[in-house]
């Protein structure tokens, strides 16, 4: 048998290249280093992960804080359907006492472009509610119209038709537990001998509000009932002043022209602005002029910092124990940039896997935070990619500062 001759050979290499290629589909094969680095102490990728995690829970629970109690306010707007909403022109912030007068919507009605408006009268410090057995104690009670459409929540739509009953109400599923309501349990919480204002009262419903700043539950009431329990309001007419006006326009109507207009027929009486520009004033006002914006901004930098103090150790770790081989490659040539992009990748991975954990950690503390305070903790799309856009950074920022004593140094100094 003939000894393989060097076309033979040329022409093996040939077949092997070949057989990689479609293999890989013509792509060039690396090496995974960024990984390999990152996962050859198992142990240490470990607690890694969870420095990352504890990181980004520091800060999921900072902003959701934040968040919280900057949507608390809002929440019961959010519930309306309608496209303008009338304040009092006194009124600095939704939880604030004051009223308009009523004789302002039955104006506003005969404009062009109103279809339809409704008066929500609000009752908040004189409101005494007391479950038998329980201290009185102040809850915030709304009168609302009994017309389905005015409502965004679907259960709510079903339920206000029950509020047709005498002595009726809906109550917040998130009020504080310290009102003595059997929540739990729609049966029971049907048979609870209830007061306001000395008045005998059913709660026939329940719907999701939370609580805020002023107010730790609600009441849904209908106007009839509303006037009934709280006869002292106004000057002979309990509904003769209201706190919000809700407008309802023709399709294609530009809300912010009609909401000029209506807003003339009483400039210092009263304001009507789109809906959603009353919640985004709302908000700005609470986290801007407030000091709850940069007491919760504090807490998310904190949170960083950590992450930034335990990304480093890490990472700091790996390239002290890889030192010798990256001397190796920076004698064979490697320029510095082929050294921050294998870092950079090292530091995503690892605030991937620490956001992960994180973020499933960081939901279950909301839902029992929610059920306990009654605060509305939510995880949004953008509020858990601004989380998780911080944990990159964060990542990064520990990388490359791990990374400076291997671009500074001479290769031979690093054997």
């Amino acid at each position: 048998m003939s000894a393989p001759t060097r076309t033979d050979e040329s022409n093996r290499k040939i077949a092997d290249r070949k057989t990689l290629h479609a293999k890989t589909g013509g792509r060039k094969v690396r090496t995974p280093l960024a990984w390999k680095n990152l996962a050859v102490d198992r142990r240490r990728l470990a607690l890694a992960s969870a420095g990352v995690a504890f990181a980004c829970v520091l800060m999921f629970m900072q902003n959701g804080f934040r968040n919280a109690l900057l949507d608390s306010p809002v929440q019961w707007v959010r519930m309306l359907r309608c496209d303008l909403v009338a304040v009092s022109r006194a009124r600095y912030a939704l939880p604030a006492e004051q009223s308009f007068p009523r004789r302002l919507l039955e104006r506003a009605a005969g404009d062009v472009e109103v279809v339809a408006t409704a008066s929500l009268p609000v009752e908040r410090v004189r409101a005494q509610v007391r479950v038998v057995g329980e201290p009185r104690r102040p809850i915030r009670t709304i009168g609302v119209p009994l017309e389905p459409s005015w409502f965004a929540d679907g259960k709510l739509r079903r339920d206000v038709e029950r509020l047709r009953m005498p002595k009726s109400a809906i109550v917040d599923s998130m009020s504080r537990r310290e009102y003595g309501f059997r929540l739990d349990d729609a049966a029971a919480l049907a048979k609870q001998a209830v007061e306001l204002s000395g008045r005998e009262v059913r709660l026939v419903g329940t719907v999701a509000i939370g609580t805020d700043f002023a107010n730790e539950g609600t009441l849904l009431v209908s106007e009839s009932e509303f006037a009934r329990y709280f006869p002292f309001r106004g000057e002979g007419d309990p509904l003769g002043q209201t706190d919000l006006g809700l407008f309802r326009l023709r399709a294609g109507a530009d809300a912010g022209a009609v909401a000029r207009r209506l807003t003339a027929i009483a400039p210092r009486e009263w304001e009507v602005v789109p809906r959603q520009d009353l919640i985004d004033r709302e908000i700005a006002f609470w986290g801007g002029q407030t000091p709850i914006g940069m007491i919760f901004l504090i807490g998310v930098m904190m949170g960083f910092a950590v992450g930034v103090i335990i990304c480093y150790q890490v990472l700091y770790a790996g390239i002290q124990d890889a030192m010798p081989e990256f001397a190796t490659l920076k004698a064979m040539g490697y320029p510095n940039r082929y050294f921050v992009a294998l870092v950079v990748r090292q530091s995503v991975y690892l605030a991937v896997l620490g956001f992960i954990p994180g973020v499933i950690l960081s939901f279950a503390l909301f839902r029992l935070l929610e059920a306990w305070a009654g605060l509305p903790m939510l995880i949004t799309f953008p509020r858990a990619s601004l989380v998780l856009t911080l944990t990159v950074l964060m990542c990064l920022a520990s990388g490359l500062l791990a990374l400076r004593k291997l671009l500074r140094a001479d290769p031979a100094s690093l054997f």
